[in-house]
């Protein structure tokens, strides 16, 4: 058996035990956020987000979140970060301060009343944190004629005051009895710089796998600006135009790679006022600049419905149309998914 631990030794335990708690208490006292609602409630906790005009706040007496609806906010305080939009399409980053008039706030010395708040969401430090991400699986059969469908989904947004970046991945596989198996997958991403409150540049970068189509590899890279005709953290509506270089490998090996300059213009609609489920469309047209008489048509539509906890059930169409595709091969390629998934 080994020695026991001497006085001195216990003493520093104890002395790092308690300075642990100390420090520990002094942590969480500098987090703790203040609500008060329009009945004189004072609540203390952690503010986890503010959308869907309702308030949601972590406490250490309550193991479920309060939800306060967001009429009934007077006043909110934080010495914590947090990223606020407006629905006139202001964005905001500072901590929250009381104004004495209510119900209004104070956040990096702007005033804002508290019914033209859209969106509050803490805005953390580090990188990682400022990533919201989403999974989705979905699979069908239908016995009559041995019908298969697989399909699986990811998409990846970031988010802080000045940038707005979407990654999207898609694939999609289907079977048919006394039919070949078809497959395709869809890769994308748009990085948004943010000029003022309705204004953007961007860059897009797009990737096709496509055989109804022939496309081994279709490679899109363009770069432009837009602007939101209607714009708040719950819901936009946006039109957007510039250039784009793409490069075509095609599944036949005897049709040569083909370069083409495009323009492309594009609107795209999201809102997630429905309450219980959430909308975004997107469609963007590409006529060709360097082949005669030859454009491209990108679409689609995805409506998500709200379930307990993060999980929703998608609904989702696409659809890509080419008018002079490599000859023997399909103008058009559509279909449509659905599929359970999980936000985190």
């Amino acid at each position: 058996m080994g020695n026991p631990p001497t006085a001195a030794f216990c003493r520093g335990v104890a002395a790092i035990f308690l300075f642990t708690i100390i420090v520990g208490s002094g942590v969480a006292y500098a987090q703790q956020d203040v609500v008060i609602t329009t009945t004189g409630d004072r609540l203390v906790g952690e503010i986890k987000s503010i959308e869907k005009d309702v308030l949601t706040l972590e406490t250490a007496y309550s193991d479920s979140d309060f939800k306060i609806e967001w009429d009934k906010v007077a006043s909110i305080e934080s010495k914590r970060q947090f990223l606020m939009e407006t629905f006139d399409g202001r964005r905001l980053s500072g901590s929250l301060t009381p104004d004495p008039e209510k119900p209004a706030v104070r956040i990096a010395e702007a005033r804002v009343q508290l019914p033209d708040v859209s969106v509050v969401q803490p805005f953390e430090r580090t990188f990682w944190a400022r990533f919201d991400t989403g999974l989705d699986f979905g699979y069908s059969l239908t016995r009559a004629n041995a019908s298969k469908q697989l399909s699986l989904g990811t998409n990846v947004s970031y988010r802080d005051d000045r940038y707005v970046d979407v990654a999207f991945a898609n694939v999609y596989k289907s079977s048919q009895e006394n039919a070949p198996e078809t497959q395709r997958w869809d890769v994308g991403n748009d990085f948004r710089r943010l000029l003022g409150s309705r204004w953007y540049v961007n860059t897009t970068q797009d990737f096709l796998n496509s055989e109804e189509l022939g496309l081994d590899l279709r490679t899109s890279i363009g770069g432009g600006g837009g602007r939101y005709l209607l714009r708040s953290a719950s819901q936009h509506l946006a039109l957007g135009a510039g250039l784009a270089w793409t490069n075509e490998k095609y599944t036949d090996p005897t049709l040569a790679t083909q370069d083409s300059a495009e323009a492309y213009f594009g609107t795209e609609f999201m809102t997630e006022k429905l309450k219980i489920t959430d909308l975004i469309t997107r469609l963007t047209y590409y006529p060709s600049l360097t082949i005669s008489d030859r454009y491209r048509l990108s679409y689609r539509f995805d409506l998500d419905f709200n379930l307990p906890g993060d999980w929703y059930f998608r609904l989702g169409l696409f659809d890509n149309y080419d008018s002079k595709p490599p000859e023997g091969f399909s103008s058009n390629d559509y279909g449509w998914s659905n599929a359970f998934g999980f936000k985190f």
